[in-house]
């Protein structure tokens, strides 16, 4: 026996992916204010189904059903604001999304037959976002096929350290992480460390955050590499972006196939996009819970880089300071410096 889906209520699925502290929170407004963009999800179902079929805990057949079958119920849901995140002081919430009204109106619409006409008039784009599935989203890839765009945030690697070592201890510590873990040894440890538990267990929560980083950046680096995956997979890096946002919004237009709007521009301004320099982000209560600290007036990228990297020698092992070294090398290598 094998399971089956073969009709789908959405045409298209955009994943916005990236490694925690990359700028999703940020981006993730932006691509909502883009036509038919219905409002995003962080949906963790997608990240479990990943990464359970691509370390064969999960038969393929049964991965790609489900994949399709929890799209087309979120789909059908988004349409009818069934689920949908009202929750004001939340970054994913639908009152930080330009089509906040709409969604308001879809309270009180019909559901069932009328509701899918609605959705074959409108074509709304359904809109995943999920944390660091880069090395397993040939799962999603394979369900999807050729509906699904991956919009892939990148960020240099010592500029994430400091997040990740903000919440690194709490994998397999804190009900509260809903990271995939795995045991080993009787240890929960998050599902990424397969193949270095050793490692990841002896190292401080410093080391933890470096090797964690450049392990999943691994994935990163290969897949940019990958001119086949060109249709299907665009690459924002976050320095970049923030501050010379206009030629990615065009990139995106075409790879999306929709159009910015109005409010795409109001958005990139709530976020402080184009910045001088790229520390300059709002200064949310969220954000200074991950370790977000607002640089000196003045201080220039150079330098800040310079801070930042005597810094983290400062207070991580020889070994994963060179590795962080290493990483940061082919990042710069791949998606080019900003100074």
């Amino acid at each position: 026996m094998k399971f089956t889906r073969n009709l789908n209520l959405s045409n298209q699925i955009i994943i916005l992916d990236g490694l925690t502290g990359t700028g999703k929170t940020m981006f993730s407004p932006i691509i909502n204010s883009f036509e038919r963009v219905q409002n995003s999800r962080f949906e963790y179902m997608i990240e479990y189904l990943c990464i359970s079929a691509k370390k064969g805990k999960l038969e393929k057949d049964a991965a790609s059903s489900m994949l399709n079958l929890l799209a087309d119920i979120k789909y059908y849901d988004g349409a009818i604001s069934r689920e949908v995140n009202f929750r004001p002081t939340d970054l994913s919430s639908v009152f930080s999304n330009p089509k906040a009204l709409k969604y308001i109106k879809q309270l009180f619409l019909s559901d069932g037959e009328k509701a899918e006409i609605r959705i074959k008039k409108d074509n709304p784009i359904l809109f995943f976002v999920t944390h660091q599935i880069l090395s397993t989203i040939e799962t999603a890839i394979n369900a999807f096929g050729d509906r699904l765009k991956i919009v892939q945030m990148v960020r240099h690697p010592l500029y994430l350290v400091n997040h990740w070592e903000s919440y690194i201890l709490m994998h397999g510590n804190n009900a509260r992480d809903f990271t995939l873990w795995i045991d080993y040894k009787g240890e929960s440890l998050p599902w990424f460390t397969e193949g270095w538990e050793e490692l990841y267990l002896k190292s401080n929560s410093y080391d933890k955050s470096i090797f964690s980083i450049c392990a999943l950046m691994e994935y990163v680096y290969e897949y940019a590499n990958l001119e086949k995956m060109a249709s299907s997979l665009m690459f924002i890096p976050f320095e970049k972006f923030v501050l010379n946002p206009n030629i990615h919004i065009k990139q995106l237009e075409l790879f999306l196939n929709t159009k910015s709007t109005n409010s795409t521009n109001k958005f990139l301004k709530r976020q402080n996009v184009p910045r001088i320099s790229i520390n300059d982000g709002p200064q949310k209560n969220i954000y200074k819970r991950y370790g977000l600290k607002q640089n000196k007036k003045g201080i220039s990228h150079s330098d800040d880089y310079l801070n930042k990297l005597e810094s983290i020698k400062s207070i991580s092992s020889n070994d994963a300071f060179i590795r962080l070294q290493e990483s940061c090398k082919t990042y710069e290598q791949t998606f080019g410096i900003w100074f």
